[in-house]
Parts: structure tokens; sequence; C-alpha cells
């Protein structure tokens, strides 16, 4: 039995997500969809300086996530989707990471 996790997106991963082509767009839709039910088949690591900050790789972009407090999620687990990036902005972005 797989575990559901609620999938929240900032504003800025919504306007990141909406920049992108649909093919892009798919793959990233579809990589968040399994991140959301645990697929443990996925490239993500933690990122480092970073406490509580991931990165799941879906081709050339990055997703940068983190867990939801209990208060976010209303109690149930999720991820907040921070950034959605070109990995050439990688760096960059998560030098804003809070």
């Amino acid at each position: 039995m797989t575990s559901l996790s609620h999938i929240q997106l900032a504003p800025r991963a919504a306007r990141d997500l909406r920049t992108l082509d649909g093919q892009v767009r798919r793959r990233l839709r579809d990589a968040l969809q399994q991140l959301g039910a645990g697929a443990e088949n996925l490239d993500v690591e933690a990122i480092s300086g970073h406490p509580g900050w991931l990165r799941l790789r879906v081709g050339e972009h990055r997703v940068l996530y983190r867990p939801l407090g209990p208060k976010e999620a209303g109690g149930r687990p999720g991820w907040l989707i921070a950034r959605i990036v070109d990995r050439k902005e990688l760096e960059r972005a998560i030098a804003k990471l809070r």
C-alpha cells in the first residue's frame, strides 16, 4: 500500500511550472505525483547547508522542496514545493532558500 502525501506548490513554484513548455511540465507533474505517492525510485538528495530541504532531479530541472509542518498540511504528511528551476539556476535558487 502506498502512502499519499499532500503536495503544496508555493506561488513561486506554480509560476515556475507555468513558464515551462508542455512536455517538461508533464514530466514534472508526473514526478510530483510520484513524490506524493511515496515512490522510492526518485533522484532525491538533501541540500547541504540547508537542513530539511531536498532536491528532486527531473531531467534538466530541479525541484526544491521540504516537508510541510503539521499546521501547514492540516495534520497530513506533505511537501512544500518552493521552486522548480533549470539545473543551471540551482545554486542561485538554493542561496535564496529560507
